[in-house]
């Protein structure tokens, strides 16, 4: 059974990117759906370090604080040789005479993605979405279920989604 859905901003995947650039959007009143293949949000791998510029982009969708809250700054990196044993490298990132201090924190993947999706209205995000083709003649959206987007907004820049 064919269904059309009427979306002018699709982003398929809802991995921390994506819900990242959904909650974007949402916090400049631009609706937006997000299509996740699985049934469930997927969390690969059990933690990331986000450097400066990611705190920056989650600030911007006020959602630094929230996550700065549980995840404790990294003061500096030792690179350790596993042959001898010894150190081989430092680097400190506190502020310098030259440099501002950086900010790395080590999260939890399911922290950061459960807190974005939390940000968002329900609706936002569909599971079991998985996306077969592009219907050329219009460029839309056609899925596993039978769904289609009658209607589909893409801003790629230069890329092309083929």
């Amino acid at each position: 059974m064919e269904t059309e859905l009427v979306q002018d901003i699709v982003i398929v995947g809802a991995g921390i990117a994506g819900v990242t650039t959904s909650l974007g959007l949402h916090r400049l009143g631009i609706r937006s759906l997000v299509l996740e293949s699985s049934d469930n949000l997927r969390v690969t791998g059990f933690s990331l370090s986000l450097w400066q510029n990611a705190w920056k982009a989650l600030d911007a969708v006020g959602v630094g604080d929230k996550l700065r809250h549980n995840h404790r700054r990294l003061h500096g990196i030792v690179t350790t040789s596993l042959v001898t044993g010894k150190q081989i490298a430092a680097k400190p990132f506190k502020s310098t005479e030259n440099q501002e201090g950086i900010e790395i924190r080590c999260v939890q993947r399911t922290k950061v993605l459960e807190v974005l999706v939390n940000e968002l209205p329900k609706e936002t995000i569909r599971a079991e979405s998985k996306l077969v083709t592009f219907l050329r003649e219009n460029i839309l959206p056609a899925f596993m279920a039978g769904q289609y987007l009658k209607k589909a907004g893409y801003d790629c820049g230069k890329l092309n989604p083929y």
